[in-house]
């Protein structure tokens, strides 16, 4: 499938073919579970540079890696049905793991200075059955919850999460 994606004119829909699924268990992401569809999600990675500079030279003599920062921020997140019905257990046992889950509670995060972090997140095409991408050790930033009208009541989530990796149908090169 590398490399020949949307040659048939396919597309991630938007709530219907990409949804968000987490691990709570382990960063290896070997057990995913849907946690709702998305509107809109942007992962954006930052790879720090060190730049050598030469006296007298206008150009670095090399540039060299020094650090990554992966920002996830989720637009529109629904939560799935089977979600609202079942539940999904929450990391370190905090109960059933929802939208609102994204939102920490306040006084607790206060007393025990110690947020939630969820050890894998993904973006997976249900319509391809591929990983899009994928995230360990996520930590919500930000969040919000909105509506419209008659739509649903969808949360806006900012996290940071340690890397950013492609899913094994879109490989990455160094």
């Amino acid at each position: 499938m590398a490399g020949k994606y949307n040659v048939a004119g396919d597309i991630l829909a938007q709530g219907i073919n990409c949804v968000v699924r987490i691990d709570t268990d382990d960063e290896s992401g070997s057990n995913p579970q849907i946690v709702g569809f998305v509107a809109d999600f942007n992962i954006r990675k930052s790879i720090g540079i060190q730049r050598a500079e030469v006296l007298g030279e206008i150009l670095p003599a090399s540039l060299d890696p020094t650090s990554i920062q992966t920002t996830t921020t989720i637009r529109g997140f629904v939560p799935s049905k089977n979600l609202i019905d079942a539940g999904l257990d929450s990391v370190r046992g905090g109960g059933k793991f929802c939208l609102k889950s994204f939102n920490p509670d306040d006084e607790r995060l206060a007393d025990t200075k110690v947020a939630t972090k969820i050890p894998y997140l993904d973006f997976y095409d249900e319509k391809h059955g591929s990983i899009i991408g994928s995230t360990t050790w996520a930590i919500s930033t930000n969040y919000g919850d909105s509506s419209s009208g008659k739509g649903y009541v969808m949360g806006d989530v900012t996290l940071e999460s340690i890397g950013y990796n492609n899913g094994p149908s879109y490989p990455a090169e160094t």
